[in-house]
């Protein structure tokens, strides 16, 4: 990660501009480290996302849709009564450390001016986030730290807020060249990754002074892939060598953070989803291995027939009281000793040999509906596999909304409001030729699209006997390149995205049935055609959002 103090200086300019003096229309805390602000300014709407997160904390507007808590936990409600319709009165940075000053105008319950100074630093897994009400005193922050835990520097309400050390350094902007391997030693605000690129464009004949200058200048930002990791900054990272794209700074930020931050939010807010899901998946493959090893020794029913038979056949053989008897097996003539129960007659003793046989024969019925039942379970979880991997924050919401009307997770008590039922909000995309494709990225998803949204005649794409998503194409008479598009798509958001040559059926939405009573996402197709395609992500390209 770059965001240093030279980009936090490059931010803090680009939100002069654009928000400061606005107004605190509304305030969340959209996880345990982030904040987001909703600014009214020169008469547009922004979002102010203020993060903590030890190894993402940053500030930035964006234009992302984050999911809002419906009922504000202890935090926002003072963050709101004090900020709310306030107004930002300035933006600072200290130095060029990574620690920003933001102060906010408002007025208290008796419409007294009041000001309060949010501080953001930061600092790896030491961010914060810290209000800060008269005389330097502590309203509250993010993350409590206690005396106990730092004895210098403790940040809890109540307590005197004080700037985090700082070590004396030359400002890049403002001063001479000196020659060093390492300019974060010398520079603030200057992270490893800024000092190569800068170092190695001195060796290709750049002044030090010219650099500093298109970094002052830059309000974009340079994303560097190499060996499918990111790297980022306001100027382009030359000395990587890799694939570079460039963005605004504040989309550019968004590009690279909203894969992370939609992986980072699931783990928070569905952390035990996943877990409860594989460990389903894994206590119905061992219950399967059970059952059909109790099918095996059914199936083994036979013997005790055999040996009922053979003990009446050879009654005068048997006394009461005898814990075994050795007969002639004249279904293969040989010798055969069967175990007896001395408390049992000879009768009785064949005659539970005649029940336990009538008993594993009558259980092969029961354990094949078993088996087919639990197959159905490690079919419908390892579904629900395959959709966590590529899931979303709101398509993991789904899931779990799904797992809780299936009546395998437990529904929190709602209170007593009616709530319109919302639309499964599966992908929808354009192609080239302004075809439109839908998406569905689980079985909620699926459902919604094949039987409710699609049209009798659109066209149904779904990896071949594997879980994976169903893909709509809303238009008749496809070319082949729009069948190709369809199937990469589906290979790709299926259980074999990493094979080679996956088979995907297609056919029309009105040959689909769906199964009676069977699990979300299950359908029963006729009439279908197969190709075989290699997924990858190229097709994105290929497509734009609706």
């Amino acid at each position: 990660m770059a965001y240093d103090g030279i980009m936090m200086h490059q931010v803090k300019n680009l939100l002069i501009e654009t928000i400061k003096g606005g107004r605190i229309n509304k305030i969340y805390q959209i996880s345990k480290y982030e904040l987001l602000f909703q600014v009214r300014a020169n008469k547009k709407n922004y979002q102010l996302l203020i993060s903590s997160h030890p190894m993402y904390a940053r500030v930035q507007l964006t234009s992302l849709s984050y999911p809002t808590p419906e009922s504000p936990n202890p935090l926002t409600m003072l963050y709101r009564k004090l900020l709310e319709g306030g107004y930002i009165k300035d933006i600072e940075q200290i130095d060029l450390d990574r620690i920003f000053k933001i102060t906010f105008s408002c007025h208290n319950e008796l419409g007294d001016y009041i000001e309060y100074i949010l501080y953001v630093e930061v600092m790896g897994k030491h961010s914060n986030i810290i209000l800060v009400g008269q005389n330097d005193k502590i309203i509250d922050c993010i993350k409590h730290i206690s005396p106990s835990m730092n004895s210098e520097r403790f940040l809890q309400p109540g307590a005197l807020y004080q700037l985090p050390p700082m070590i004396k350094k030359l400002d890049p902007f403002r001063s001479e060249f000196v020659e060093d391997n390492q300019l974060t030693k010398i520079y603030q605000g200057m992270s490893p990754i800024l000092s190569k690129e800068i170092l190695y464009r001195i060796d290709q004949d750049e002044s030090f002074k010219e650099i500093m200058k298109e970094i002052e200048n830059s309000q974009n930002l340079y994303i560097t892939k190499v060996n499918d990791k990111e790297y980022f900054h306001v100027i382009e990272l030359t000395h990587l060598q890799g694939e570079t794209s460039k963005y605004s700074l504040f989309d550019g930020l968004d590009t690279h953070f909203n894969e992370i931050d939609q992986k980072e939010r699931i783990k928070q807010q569905t952390s035990n989803l996943l877990k409860f899901i594989q460990n389903e998946y894994q206590k119905n493959t061992s219950k399967l291995k059970k059952l059909k090893a109790t099918l095996d020794d059914s199936h083994n029913s036979d013997d005790y027939r055999i040996k009922g038979d053979l003990l009446y056949a050879s009654l005068h053989l048997i006394q009461k009281g005898m814990t075994h008897v050795e007969v002639d097996n004249y279904y293969d003539n040989t010798k055969l000793d069967i175990t007896l129960d001395p408390k049992l007659d000879p009768k009785a003793n064949a005659q539970k040999y005649y029940q336990k046989y009538q008993k594993a024969k009558n259980s092969i019925n029961v354990l094949l509906e078993q088996i087919d039942l639990t197959e159905k379970e490690i079919e419908y979880f390892d579904s629900l596999i395959t959709a966590m991997s590529q899931a979303t924050y709101y398509d993991a919401l789904e899931i779990k909304e799904e797992l809780e009307n299936e009546g395998y997770l437990k529904k929190k008590k709602q209170k007593n409001t009616i709530r319109k039922k919302k639309r499964p909000q599966f992908q929808q995309y354009l192609t080239k030729d302004g075809i439109e494709i839908d998406i569905g990225k689980n079985n909620l998803q699926n459902d919604y699209l094949t039987f409710k949204y699609a049209h009798r005649y659109d066209m149904w794409f779904h990896a071949k006997d594997m879980p994976g998503s169903h893909v709509i194409v809303k238009a008749q008479d496809l070319d082949e390149y729009t069948i190709r598009l369809a199937a990469k798509i589906a290979a790709y958001y299926s259980k074999g995205k990493n094979s080679s040559s996956v088979p995907v059926n297609y056919t029309l939405v009105k040959t689909l049935k769906k199964p009676a009573g069977s699990k979300p996402g299950k359908v029963i197709l006729d009439n279908y055609k197969t190709i075989y395609i290699d997924p990858d992500d190229e097709f994105l390209q290929e497509l734009t959002k609706k």
